[in-house]
């Protein structure tokens, strides 16, 4: 195959966000890559039984993929794809799963296009990579990461100080607000009702001081409407439905 002027030839590790068809042969591949961000290859004979790229490109497996960048086409041809990890213990968690989507779903809907993301990726790899780990704790692992999130992309959530005297926060803040991030001590609360459950404002507490957070889907939803203030996404990720569904089937 000829060289397109400006082409260049990639080795990165990637993660798969999402797979379609497009065609009868063949898939589009939309993954978050060290190297180049998001990409999205057409791989074509991917459908095959003797596919050589066979489960290095299903959804949330990690891989080592080389592909000519051309610059030309928003469509990159994959060249080689290894299997690092397939997280077949997350695979089998249904509600580690769920998480795991709602994360990628978010990168590939609203991270920014066509620019490295190494700290998107490294965020991402960690916490799926903490999910398929059998004896973690994961009570922290998918709001760390949005509170991350939040963090890299210009939100920064202050878990430490009241937004009203400025003072720093020396237990649970008495009441949160999504919609601007701010937190309310108890003195600056005084006789008003808080909006926040208690389980999301000891949950929030948690996360800042490393403590296990014993519900943590008040958490979780607290931050995904903290940042549906900010990106306006909430109802746009589909995942999340499945994410809820999961919740109650597993009575969270």
């Amino acid at each position: 195959m000829a060289s397109v002027p400006g082409e260049v030839v990639i080795k990165t590790r990637a993660i798969v966000l999402h797979r379609f068809p497009y065609s009868d042969s063949s898939f589009i591949v939309k993954a978050l890559t060290e190297e180049s961000g998001i990409v999205s290859f057409i791989v074509k004979g991917g459908k095959k039984k003797e596919s050589p790229f066979r489960g290095a490109l299903d959804p949330l497996a990690l891989s080592e993929v080389v592909f000519r960048q051309n610059p030309n086409t928003d469509l990159q041809f994959i060249k080689e794809a290894t299997l690092l990890d397939w997280r077949k213990n997350l695979r089998n968690d249904l509600l580690s799963l769920a998480k795991a989507q709602v994360m990628t779903e978010m990168i590939l809907r609203y991270a920014p296009q066509g620019v490295p993301l190494q700290e998107e990726f490294e965020r991402l790899e960690q916490a799926i990579r903490e999910l398929d780990e059998v004896t973690t704790e994961k009570s922290r692992i998918f709001a760390k990461w949005l509170l991350d999130t939040c963090d890299m992309w210009g939100y920064n959530l202050d878990l430490t100080t009241c937004s009203r005297c400025g003072r720093t926060l020396e237990k649970p803040a008495a009441d949160f607000f999504p919609e601007t991030g701010g937190f309310v001590c108890q003195a600056c609360l005084g006789v008003e009702h808080p909006r926040a459950r208690s389980e999301t404002l000891q949950g929030l507490w948690a996360l800042q001081t490393g403590d296990k957070i014993e519900h943590p889907e008040f958490t979780e939803n607290a931050l995904l409407t903290y940042l549906r203030h900010h990106i306006g996404f909430l109802k746009e990720i589909h995942s999340i439905k499945f994410l809820n569904e999961t919740r109650k089937l597993f009575g969270q």
